[in-house]
């Protein structure tokens, strides 16, 4: 891809956001945080190969440090996003990084805030930005955009009181009571298989989560999988090599869930114990979120990938108890 970019980039973003005011354990826990909601538009640094980028995600600011004139804090966030120009055989056979229009788009920042009145604020900060289509589209190298940035906050409210940090015992009257947690879950997702095959196939998952609560912030789980890819049936049946092998695969994964209130940010790694394939990868990847609909009710979004390339989005219904 180092042919792509030509130039520095250049954009603006808008951002609306609302502070929590501490009313619930998980905004005490995470001395009060941010809401916000973020638009951004910038140039890709190669107009006639990607033209411009847009996007739109919502994100919860935490704060790292904070005084009366001055706040570090540290956000993620994930959305949507628009890419001007894709891949095209024929006429844009140069832009090897994306294959659709529409995107997912993430974004991982660190913020300062200079107050110059208590409702008027100077901010320096930088962001990584990341475009994909989740492998739905080929190619899905993916576009990310490292920025620095300076800007101009206002409050249209006075800033609710700064609330104490919670003490160690504070914080361990808001740990679970019971620490162990079982997840049952279907997962579907929409993978692509190249270029020269714009087919969309179905993935498939099944998956059988134990967590371990250690504290109201953090849960590491342990899962088991068993995955069934329609896209890499259909490229074993291209090869005489593998033809007759079946594309079921098992595996086993470790992951890390950073718990704010009801939803969960994931970051898991895995070994494939049963796999037929032979795509040389024997190492699958999780990042991505899980909402709490209900107290026994979660929706899962995450990214299965094999180290940096996405495969596919995975979307999922579970359902949990604890005991």
């Amino acid at each position: 891809m180092q042919h792509i970019p030509k130039e520095t980039t250049n954009g603006f973003e808008l951002n609306f956001e609302k502070s929590s005011n501490g009313t619930k354990a998980w905004e005490k826990l995470y001395n009060n945080p941010t809401f916000g909601v973020s638009l951004l538009y910038t140039s890709t640094g190669n107009y006639e190969a990607l033209g411009n980028a847009f996007g739109a995600n919502a994100y919860l600011l935490l704060p790292i440090f904070s005084t009366a004139k001055f706040k570090l804090q540290t956000s993620w966030g994930w959305g949507f996003g628009y890419i001007g120009k894709k891949f095209d055989r024929l006429s844009n056979y140069k832009n090897n990084a994306i294959g659709s229009h529409f995107n997912l788009f993430g974004s991982l920042k660190i913020k300062s805030e200079i107050y110059v009145s208590t409702v008027d604020a100077i901010l320096i900060g930088a962001a990584f930005n990341h475009w994909s289509n989740s492998g739905i589209r080929k190619p899905n190298l993916g576009i990310n955009i490292p920025t620095w940035s300076i800007g101009y906050l206002h409050k249209f409210y006075e800033p609710f009181p700064k609330s104490q940090k919670l003490t160690k015992l504070e914080r361990k009257a808001y740990n679970p009571a019971l620490k162990n947690e079982f997840t049952v879950m279907p997962i579907l997702g929409f993978t692509s298989i190249g270029i020269h095959d714009q087919n969309i196939y179905q993935a498939y998952a099944f998956q059988l989560n134990y967590s371990r609560l250690w504290s109201a912030k953090y849960k590491i789980n342990w899962s088991w999988d068993l995955f069934y890819n329609t896209a890499f049936k259909e490229m074993m049946q291209r090869n005489i090599e593998t033809k007759d092998n079946t594309a079921l695969q098992s595996g086993i994964m470790a992951s890390y869930e950073q718990t704010i209130g009801r939803v969960g940010i994931i970051f898991g790694w895995g070994t494939y114990l049963f796999d037929q394939t032979k795509r040389g990868d024997p190492f699958y990847h999780r990042f991505g979120t899980r909402f709490g609909i209900t107290e026994n009710i979660i929706i899962n979004t995450t990214l299965h990938t094999h180290w940096a390339v996405s495969d596919h989005l995975e979307i999922g219904v579970g359902y949990k108890f604890r005991r």
